[in-house]
């Protein structure tokens, strides 16, 4: 069967995984298999909302294959049927729509190996294609650590010359000890996310409480649908550092954390810690995107949480349990998991930052289906794993 051709063969297949990752007799699925068969409109090339942040309009990019798009589309047509299971809204966001919405808010644009943001690039290293994102100052600070090399002028002409020289796999695992975003393309096809559920018929309330610790985007993306569902989210920050996303108190901030209570602790004070430590504990679901080490030497340990009844979503770049040290954002991680355009000989980037709001969205299903099933469950969903599966189709292994 030509997926390419037929977007409801696609999303059949796509739902029909997702539904093999939540409890058994969740939601009846030829109901929602039906979903995938009468959608109105499926994304085609080119949509002008789209080329935007892949490439010029002189760029011929009729083959790009937007399987991944389908995919994504099911995922948030499952999403939007367990909000109505749960009292929330019918209907919501398109997945189009949110792959595209942040770029215009925030005055993004790609094209080409540099992703929309500016931060991230596509460079060749001395076997392989590699992906190197420097979206903080800290780590252009780290860059002559990195490669061992000072710089005067152009930070980006020195990687791209010092790269070229050296293995992939060891430029990672430099980055990784000095914690840098840096992601070799295709790499996360070893890479799966992990689904653990436990302890059912425990929920009591209809409308849970959830802490999220998260920031930026997937974390706080699928907070923001937990909340549409009738949840009621604490968003936490540390005073010291707040969300990113926060600065200015950017319009897409709001757009993510609206409905939310923002509540400012601090880490560093034995009070802070405390009240932390009661908020994660009261809730019903706690969302996060730190390494565990972080969260330990607070007192927090997921295990706990879950044995107690709680569900506990992890995002981070390339998995809590398989990779807990590693820094990893949406535009490298989105390359790791090999969701890149294929212009002539070279990769572009697609999208800004695709594999937060895919994961965002994935987190979310399973979360409400988790919830849906009056279970506690651990979840460690990573971006460049689910970046993957979106491009592949694959669901990841686990147990609910």
């Amino acid at each position: 069967m030509n997926y390419l051709q037929n977007p409801v063969a696609t999303a059949h297949n796509h739902l029909t995984h997702l539904l093999e990752c939540l409890p058994e007799g969740l939601i009846d699925k030829e109901d929602v298999i039906r979903l995938s068969e009468v959608r109105q409109q499926w994304p085609a090339w080119p949509t002008p909302l789209l080329s935007n942040l892949v490439g010029p309009p002189s760029v011929i990019l009729k083959n790009l294959d937007l399987r991944w798009l389908h995919r994504f589309e099911t995922t948030v047509l499952l999403l939007n049927q367990m909000s109505r299971m749960l009292g929330g809204p019918i209907g919501g966001p398109s997945g189009l729509s949110l792959i595209v919405e942040r770029a215009p808010l925030l005055g993004h644009r790609g094209w080409g190996t540099t992703s929309a943001g500016g931060s991230c690039r596509l460079l060749e290293a001395l076997d392989e294609t590699i992906a190197v994102n420097l979206p903080r100052e800290e780590d252009l600070l780290s860059v002559p650590a990195w490669l061992e090399q000072d710089y005067q002028d152009d930070i980006w002409e020195l990687i791209k010359q010092q790269v070229a020289k050296t293995p992939a796999l060891e430029l990672i695992e430099r980055a990784e000890l000095l914690g840098m975003a840096v992601s070799a393309v295709g790499e996360a096809k070893n890479i799966e996310n992990v689904i653990h559920g436990c302890n059912f018929d425990t929920r009591i309330s209809a409308n849970p409480v959830v802490a999220d610790l998260s920031s930026m985007w997937a974390g706080p993306l699928c907070g923001w649908f937990l909340s549409r569902s009738g949840a009621e989210v604490l968003k936490v920050e540390s005073s010291q550092r707040p969300d990113r996303g926060r600065v200015g108190r950017a319009p897409f901030y709001k757009r993510l954390n609206h409905g939310k209570k923002i509540i400012e602790v601090d880490f560093q004070s034995e009070k802070g810690v405390s009240r932390l430590r009661r908020i994660v504990r009261e809730a019903d679901i706690v969302i996060e995107s730190s390494r565990p080490r972080a969260l330990e030497s607070l007192g927090l340990f997921a295990e706990e949480e879950v044995q107690r009844g709680a569900i506990w979503c992890s995002i981070t770049g390339y998995g809590r349990e398989r990779n807990p040290a590693r820094i990893g954002f949406g535009d490298d991680a989105a390359a790791a998991g090999n969701l890149l355009a294929s212009v002539g000989d070279d990769l572009w980037f697609i999208g800004d930052a695709v594999a937060d709001p895919i994961t965002g969205t994935t987190a979310a299903v399973l979360t409400q289906g988790l919830w849906l099933a009056g279970g506690s469950g651990f979840i460690d969903l990573s971006l460049s794993g689910s970046a993957h599966l979106h491009t592949l189709g694959k669901m990841p292994e686990g147990t609910i």
